[in-house]
């Protein structure tokens, strides 16, 4: 059980962060792109599939984080299809993103180079983060889950314990960059509540 530890630390924490998500978007509290959220499932699925290719069977327990991952952004990318809020159009940055996924998916066929589309891949899912980055930046209002996040954040934390210990490369890689890309979400989203706050106060500052 023990031994397992990281893995169902990993899966609870994702499986909440889906749950809670999910419920956001049903609320419409939660306002994903859909766009961005089929360019996930897209990019994380075939990184899904370089690792186990690369790995195979005795790869799915240092991968599981990758796994639940996919199987969460399916989820929520259902979700979108009940909520009134839809965005069917894609943006150019988007397209962009979806062209090089489909590019690294037709040279990772030609070549087999597992490990070079991984890490392509990783780097592709940092720059399909920036959109949120921007707009949570510019925003004066969160659109997001910071439970979500922060579960997210924690599941990535965990889901490396295991590839550490064994060395795998790939769920590392997938591990630190999603470790780093969803601080940064939860930085913006502390930042525009801090923001909040101070015009809240001001008033009372000021008199």
């Amino acid at each position: 059980m023990i031994k397992f530890l990281p893995q169902i630390i990993t899966v609870t924490c994702v499986t909440a962060s889906t749950f809670i998500y999910m419920k956001g978007i049903l609320n419409n509290t939660v306002k994903p792109i859909l766009a961005t959220r089929i360019f996930l499932l897209l990019a994380f699925l075939l990184s899904a599939l370089t690792n186990y290719s690369q790995t195979g069977t005795n790869g799915l327990a240092a991968n599981i984080f990758n796994i639940v991952d996919v199987l969460s952004i399916l989820v929520t990318f259902i979700a979108m299809g009940f909520s009134k809020n839809k965005h069917r159009k894609f943006t150019k940055f988007e397209k962009i993103c979806l062209y090089l996924v489909i590019l690294i998916f037709l040279m990772w066929i030609v070549s087999g180079q597992n490990i070079l589309a991984n890490i392509l891949i990783q780097i592709i899912l940092v720059i399909a983060y920036l959109p949120t980055v921007i707009h949570l930046w510019r925003s004066e209002e969160n659109t997001e889950s910071l439970n979500a996040w922060s579960l997210d954040f924690f599941a990535s934390i965990f889901g490396m314990i295991v590839p550490l210990l064994v060395m795998d490369l790939l769920p590392m890689i997938y591990g630190i960059r999603s470790t780093i890309s969803t601080f940064a979400i939860i930085l913006l989203i502390w930042r525009i509540k801090f923001r909040k706050t101070k015009v809240v106060l001001l008033p009372f500052v000021t008199t």
